[in-house]
């Protein structure tokens, strides 16, 4: 750090006379606002230069990691189906300010992949299977700026499909953002992954042949460097055995890991989520009343034996859909009839009404410098506007991926959908 702050106050001192130029406010720039920033980068050319520069981008992201509470990006429906984006309270739940799209989506709706140190990740969707001529977009709306992603070609385009599996995030160890997508063509039922990265500003291949399906087509989780989705496969004896499908960002591999037998009714759904920066899955079940909602944390990562339920969510009148959780460990539920949003905290077993309703989806969020041009700014095309607006030998192994005609997509996901929408 002391080499970087001596060149950008080298930098700054030959452009501003006076002592007041100095490693103090090299300081206090780091732990302004980036609303406060952006508004700066007008003072002088050696202010913008200074916000532009990555390593200041870098430490103001550390500083801002170390010192936020966080808060969630929550996209629901109005009244009148139009899709809203707000910024919320990682604990009251309470909005903080809304955010808007500045490019409406063709279909009228946009399906958020992830967010990642200030990077929102959003792909068109028209749940018709073919996502062809859609596109995918990188928004940091705290920078106000858009990029849509180049197209990706696709072997068999020919064959109808399905895009059934989707990722986004960052790993800090190779230093890139990268997006992840799995497609199913249901003709010759075959499959390919694609991975897209920042760093790059390009797609390609990954090698990776189909042999198992995937239940829910957006990874809800990263956690150990790794993209999550629940999926299955058929055994010798023709029943399904369930698994989590993971994707490793640092090797671009996919592997599997195997859910211990829970002892549950086939009936009984499944969801991922994270809990305290843990791997969880939850058990409930979404046709019956008074029953209750099993949290099942894997302890260590990788290591299918420490799979160890935490808690159970106990509920008498209406049936819940387990969601995500605060970073405190509240259980974020939706009401299935209602689509009402409540909190369950296991500490005090109570609940809190949110306030809001579904359809919806909830990601972590923080305000950052990082541009959606990443390293390479000629990838895509990027628009500003004004508008305000994460393996223990033996318990994984390396697999071949894949889907099974017909069950692309989680049950949970499209009961939640209305005609122009989805959790």
């Amino acid at each position: 750090m002391a080499t970087d702050v001596s060149r950008w106050k080298e930098m700054l001192d030959n452009s501003m006379s006076g002592n007041f130029l100095s490693e103090n406010l090299i300081d206090i720039h780091l732990r302004l606002p980036v609303k406060s920033i952006v508004r700066f980068r007008c003072v002088c050319k050696s202010w913008c230069t200074l916000f532009d520069d990555p390593d200041f981008i870098s430490m103001h992201l550390r500083q801002a990691s170390a010192s936020s509470n966080g808060r969630l990006l929550f996209k629901h429906l109005s009244s009148s189906e139009q899709e809203i984006y707000s910024l919320r309270s990682n604990i009251a739940f309470a909005e903080v300010r809304r955010l808007e799209v500045p490019v409406p989506s063709k279909t009228d709706y946009y399906q958020i992949v992830g967010s990642s140190n200030g990077l929102i990740c959003l792909t068109e969707s028209n749940f018709k299977g073919s996502y062809l001529s859609l596109n995918t977009f990188l928004w940091n709306p705290a920078i106000r700026e858009f990029e849509t992603l180049p197209k990706y070609h696709i072997n068999n385009f020919t064959s109808p499909l399905m895009v059934v599996g989707l990722g986004f995030a960052f790993h800090p160890v190779i230093n890139d953002y990268k997006v992840v997508r799995i497609v199913y063509f249901m003709r010759n039922k075959t499959s390919e992954a694609d991975l897209y990265s920042l760093r790059t500003g390009s797609w390609r291949k990954v090698d990776a042949n189909i042999c198992c399906y995937i239940h829910s087509n957006v990874s809800r989780t990263f956690i150990n460097g790794a993209l999550h989705w629940l999926a299955g496969k058929k055994n010798e004896m023709d029943n399904t055995d369930n698994l989590i499908l993971s994707f490793d960002m640092a090797r671009d591999v996919f592997k599997e890991m195997m859910l211990p037998d829970f002892g549950y009714d086939e009936l009984i759904r499944k969801c991922l989520a994270d809990y305290k920066g843990s791997l969880s899955v939850l058990f409930y079940d979404a046709y019956h009343s008074n029953e209750n909602c099993d949290v099942w944390v894997m302890e260590e990562y990788g290591v299918a034996k420490s799979w160890t339920k935490h808690f159970t969510i106990r509920h008498e009148i209406e049936i819940i859909i387990p969601f995500e959780f605060f970073d405190n460990g509240e259980a974020i539920l939706q009401k299935k009839k209602s689509g009402g949003f409540i909190s369950w905290d296991p500490d005090g077993i109570r609940f809190r009404d949110l306030g809001v309703s579904g359809p919806a989806r909830l990601v972590e969020y923080m305000e950052s410098l990082v541009s959606p041009r990443g390293g390479n700014g000629s990838a895509g095309q990027l628009l500003f506007y004004s508008t305000s607006a994460s393996t223990t030998p033996g318990s994984t192994k390396e697999i071949d991926v894949g889907v099974k005609e017909g069950e692309v997509e989680g049950e949970d996901e499209a009961s939640r959908r209305s005609s122009k929408g989805s959790v």
